[in-house]
């Protein structure tokens, strides 16, 4: 059956009357969905805890063990981009399955690496499923939860990251405690993220697949009967044909087009890009380093350097679990402002310490702060992107977003081991500022406030109408 073009006006309708009902497991699907940032978290800083061991036990170069932590990232750029466009094509919920389900094998498979190269192409590998999960986990959160919560739960994914660090710490600490040998420790580490992933699989298995996508591609008999499972009724009763229609799936021109078509929606995509870029370089450059930094300072043993980042993080996850809860106040605009001015403060507290003879408690304070900044300036570029975006390609919107994340990410990573070594920590830390002073500007300039937008405007809906019109 071929597309009328009216059929468009009433998915917009059929959207508009899903997003304003809220299902009682809503909630919990959105914790499902933030969840798997955990995961994520507890594989990349293990590395970053472990690094030592493996330079002990390998002794590779810098160029190699740099690639090995960046490994993840690098698969996480070609997830993003085929996990959002498999999830506008497949569905969300085949995406979330099969992701989680790829990355609780790699997990397991890191551990059995028997060289730094095997490891490093293992954990290329498991950044696919991870860059995946991510696209498609903010996708379904905007679409299952109505204006206002959406947004506040698609933040708090900095506040599962930093559960998943905390994590990271607390068992490698326990394993330094346990003295086993350096060979034993990495191995362990590395593979135990399987646990909670397969936890987390196990737990999503029952979520039904989002109403929204079924409307937008014209699968109306399915979206019925999802919609009145999900919400307890059939909303969309007399709304949508009781027959299915065949819509045009726009192309990824088509999409960009249409999401740079309107001012709001191009700025607020231009700042997200930016703001997940910046986040991410200043995160991998910073605080994923820093125990190694600290540790070739000497200002202090492994165990003591463990504990004075659990410190740290601990501070860290109180500012991630606080920053949506203030978003209805201060909007994106505000978080985004506050975050990025407090890490470029952090960051030159830091760089005062050490300029200081190595002061620890500068140096934390600095650390404490930046981190603090970085989680409330980490928390909406995703949200942002995601939010702004029609269903018909949110999914390779927000895997775009993630791209940003994850090349910042994996260039960070792989450079800045060589910047510390060659500039200094003083030097490369100053550099790591340009970052947040430019997104502190964009969030001034670019970032119209978004806080409750709704699912886009008769103009979008025209674009999309129209490209369809030209390929029917």
């Amino acid at each position: 059956m071929s597309t009328d073009l009216s059929i468009y006006d009433t998915i917009e309708k059929a959207k508009a009357v899903l997003g304003q009902h809220t299902a009682k497991h809503s909630s919990k699907a959105g914790w499902l969905m933030v969840t798997a940032l955990l995961v994520e978290s507890w594989d990349i800083y293990s590395m970053s805890f472990i690094m030592t061991h493996l330079k002990d036990v390998f002794h590779p170069s810098a160029f190699l063990l740099g690639f090995t932590a960046a490994g993840t990232q690098l698969g996480a750029i070609v997830g993003s981009i085929v996990g959002g466009w498999l999830t506008d094509r497949l569905g969300r919920r085949k995406i979330f399955i099969a992701s989680m389900s790829m990355f609780a094998v790699c997990a397991i498979l890191q551990g059995l690496a028997p060289n730094m190269l095997v490891l490093a192409l293992i954990r290329c590998f498991a950044g696919i499923p991870v860059g995946a999960d991510v696209a498609n986990g903010f996708t379904y959160m905007m679409e299952i939860l109505p204006k206002g919560k959406r947004e506040i739960m698609g933040n708090r994914w900095q506040f599962m990251f930093s559960l998943g660090i905390l994590c990271a710490i607390v068992m490698v600490t326990l394993f330094e405690l346990g003295s086993l040998p350096a060979n034993v420790t990495w191995r362990i580490i590395l593979a135990i993220p399987a646990i909670p992933a397969g936890l987390l699989l196990f737990m999503r298995r029952d979520l039904p697949e989002s109403p929204t996508w079924f409307v937008e591609h014209g699968r109306f008999v399915q979206a019925r009967a999802t919609a009145k499972s999900y919400y307890g009724s059939d909303v969309l009763a007399g709304l949508v044909p009781d027959h299915d229609v065949e819509i045009h799936a726009p192309s990824w021109g088509e999409a960009v087009k249409d999401l740079f078509s309107e001012p709001f929606s191009r700025n607020s995509t231009i700042f997200g890009w930016i703001s997940c870029f910046v986040q991410a370089f200043e995160n991998y450059s910073f605080s994923f380093y820093l125990p190694t930094v600290l540790a070739g300072l000497g200002v202090a043993t492994i165990v003591q350097n463990n504990l004075a980042m659990l410190g740290v993080y601990i501070i860290a996850s109180i500012s991630a679990f606080m920053g949506p809860l203030t978003l209805p106040k201060i909007g994106h605009k505000g978080l985004s402002q506050w975050g990025f001015g407090l890490v470029a403060i952090g960051v030159f507290l830091e760089v005062f310490g050490i300029w200081r003879n190595n002061s620890m408690v500068i140096i934390i304070i600095g650390s404490a702060i930046m981190l603090w900044g970085h989680y409330w300036s980490s928390e909406s570029g995703m949200t942002i992107c995601s939010m702004v975006a029609k269903p018909a390609y949110r999914g390779a919107a927000s895997g775009i977003a993630y791209v940003f994340v994850k090349l910042a990410s994996f260039v960070t990573l792989w450079v800045f081991p060589t910047l510390y070594q060659n500039l200094g920590v003083i030097k490369a830390d100053l550099i790591i500022t340009i970052g947040p002073i430019i997104a502190f500007l964009a969030a001034t300039f670019i970032l119209p406030e978004g806080f409750g937008h709704g699912e886009g405007s008769d103009t979008k809906n025209s674009q999309l109408a129209a490209a369809a019109a030209e390929n029917k």
